[in-house]
């Protein structure tokens, strides 16, 4: 079963995407390096945070590092811009057990916050991306990098991850 790249954390800025690429990087953090299965996509939650490299297009699967196209089984609305993120709000949860009780009870709904960055690897110019998934209920709840021992004192590079986006309409 493919991981997250963390769990528990939710991604207040660019920053805080940036330091987790930069986890990656330094092998402190693991990429997500193939699609997720059916039991990662069950297990995916409020909290999971994943970090994959795209693959070139037009590459026959398996001749060169990275996902294509990252799924995750869930069906979502169209993509709503704030800052450099895109954010999805998951379209008719579908029903599950809660904990405890016998009754059907509808499952809280998923959001999916995106960002994408260009950086310069030892390959060469590489696109990544993070997809980061909470509830509004848990949101609060979940830990920030500054959190972790291992990140909070993270020093990114000025300039080493480019949005994507940015560098579109610019």
């Amino acid at each position: 079963m493919q991981t997250p790249t963390c769990t528990g954390v939710r991604i207040r800025s660019t920053r805080d995407a940036n330091v987790l690429f930069h986890a990656v990087a330094l092998n402190i953090l693991p990429m997500v390096v193939r699609r997720l299965d059916s039991d990662a996509r069950m297990a995916l939650c409020s909290g999971c945070v994943y970090v994959w490299e795209e693959r070139c297009h037009g590459l026959p699967e398996g001749s060169e590092p990275g996902i294509e196209r990252f799924t995750d089984g869930r069906s979502w609305g169209p993509s709503r811009a704030r800052d450099d993120f895109l954010f999805y709000y998951e379209k008719c949860p579908s029903k599950t057990l809660t904990a405890g009780s016998s009754k059907a009870a509808k499952r809280q709904t998923m959001i999916k916050q995106t960002y994408s960055v260009y950086v310069n690897t030892p390959a060469g110019l590489r696109k990544w991306h993070l997809n980061a998934y909470y509830t509004q209920e848990t949101v609060d709840q979940l830990i920030t990098v500054d959190d972790i021992p291992s990140l909070r004192n993270l020093v990114v590079p000025d300039s080493y991850y480019i949005c994507a986006r940015a560098s579109r309409s610019r």
